[in-house]
């Protein structure tokens, strides 16, 4: 998919769901938002205004881009605020107004790891308005400061709705990504190839440090790392674990913005 970086603006198309359910305090009820898919052919149009609990979508929420900096960097692609809620842990919780990150973009493409290909379905994508910003602006930062780099492999975020995604749905699964504040993010390789790294041999390793950089400066609560990579950090957010030698866990914290 060619994607334009001049006037032409990528837009999210969000259509609503309204399953409304309660959550926090008694009797609050909310409504369900799902991004189906990203047009890259409309033009830029202004953003609507945050999304009021408890109304009804009246239609199409689109995504605006806005100028930063001289015209010869690209925009950067704003997300709309929708009052997502992350409720409960990221071990045990569920997403309410959770938002799909479309399955490719300017900065990134989406990797289904179960099934060994690119792009991602789509029940794997979701995440919190806030998580769907952050990440975008964490990639754009990246591939702006290193011009030759691919564009980066995301892998799982969330469930729809949040909730258990273990092994169920296919590979090792997740303990956590069940509030929509997770997103697993391969490692770049020294080939260039879009595809996950097999070995560590396979990745690049500077470039996948300065991706974690890129997570811990803008903010990440937790990046979670291989114990084989030789990525580092702040150790009381850079922590290492096992099974992440070919990717970044990446988690923020439960706010607002």
């Amino acid at each position: 998919m060619t994607i334009l970086r001049t006037t032409t603006c990528l837009s999210l198309l969000i259509a609503a769901c309204i399953g409304l359910s309660a959550c926090g305090g008694a009797g609050e009820r909310l409504a369900r938002v799902r991004v189906l898919q990203v047009a890259p052919s409309f033009q830029t149009r202004p953003a609507p205004g945050p999304a009021v609990l408890g109304a009804r979508p009246t239609g199409q929420v689109r995504a605006s881009l806005t100028s930063v900096g001289a015209g010869s960097v690209p925009p950067l692609m704003q997300v709309p605020d929708v009052g997502s809620i992350a409720v409960g842990a990221p071990n045990r919780g569920r997403l309410v107004n959770g938002l799909q990150l479309p399955e490719s973009g300017p900065d990134w493409v989406t990797w289904d790891g179960p099934m060994g290909r690119s792009p991602s379905r789509g029940d794997r994508r979701w995440g919190t308005d806030r998580l769907l910003a952050f990440l975008i602006a964490c990639l754009r930062d990246y591939r702006l400061a290193n011009p030759g780099a691919p564009r980066v492999l995301v892998g799982d975020l969330s469930r729809p709705g949040g909730g258990p995604f273990g092994s169920d749905f296919g590979g090792l699964g997740h303990v956590s990504h069940q509030n929509g504040l997770d997103v697993d993010v391969l490692y770049p390789r020294v080939d260039r190839l879009l595809l996950p790294p097999t070995t560590v041999q396979e990745v690049d390793r500077p470039l996948a440090q300065e991706l974690v950089n890129r997570f811990v400066a803008r903010g990440a609560q937790f990046a979670f790392v291989g114990l084989h990579i030789g990525i580092g950090g702040p150790p009381a957010i850079v922590q290492r674990i096992e099974h992440h030698d070919d990717h970044v866990h990446v988690r923020i914290a439960n706010s607002r913005r």
